[in-house]
């Protein structure tokens, strides 16, 4: 899957579903999401905001879900979800109706960037290749399921929002779809330097 592929499946959803509730977080996660996800009743959307601050919204989808009792389907950046996953145990504790959805593309923009000081570690935007994020909610009682295809994610999503059971979906994304968030590379001063 790439970003577009997900997401139009959650969109699909969505549109089906127009009570539920959409937190979005992350880099391009939150980038195409705003532009592929449409929403069809007012106050159903919360975001992070332009350049906001990552971690806030597991917070917001147990908010929101205490809040209002409706489903929420959280689309979440590996990264940004690595900030406040561990809500999970939150969510499963008070058996919430919230299905996250973890893009993961094993790092931040892309899981394929390499280490700028040519050292042995990984650089710092990769994350651990082919991680089960599905497995954390798993731990505390929920239901995880790992999607590589826009089918299986399709399938995973509406049962989860149907159940009104804790879930969250590691939907795997093709680690090299994405792109430096904001389209800011040229004010990069490593950019600049090679002009």
């Amino acid at each position: 899957m790439n970003f577009h592929s997900a997401l139009a499946v959650v969109r699909d959803v969505v549109k089906s579903r127009p009570d539920a509730i959409v937190v979005n977080e992350g880099a391009n996660t939150l980038d195409f999401a705003r532009s592929i996800v449409d929403m069809y009743e007012p106050r159903k959307r919360l975001d992070v905001g332009t350049w906001g601050i990552m971690g806030i919204g597991m917070g917001f989808a147990v908010a929101a879900a205490v809040t209002t009792g409706k489903p929420v389907i959280a689309i979440e950046g590996d990264s940004a979800f690595g900030f406040s996953g561990m809500e999970m145990e939150t969510i499963c504790r008070y058996n919430l109706p919230i299905c996250v959805i973890v893009f993961n593309n094993n790092g931040v923009y892309r899981g394929t960037d390499v280490n700028p000081s040519g050292g042995s570690d990984v650089a710092p935007t990769v994350f651990v290749k082919n991680a089960r994020y599905d497995k954390i909610i798993e731990a505390f009682g929920g239901t995880g399921v790992h999607a590589t295809t826009s089918q299986e994610l399709s399938a995973a999503l509406k049962e989860a929002v149907a159940s009104g059971k804790p879930t969250l979906i590691n939907a795997v994304i093709d680690e090299t779809a994405g792109t430096e968030s904001g389209r800011i590379t040229m004010l990069n001063p490593q950019a600049n330097k090679k002009k």
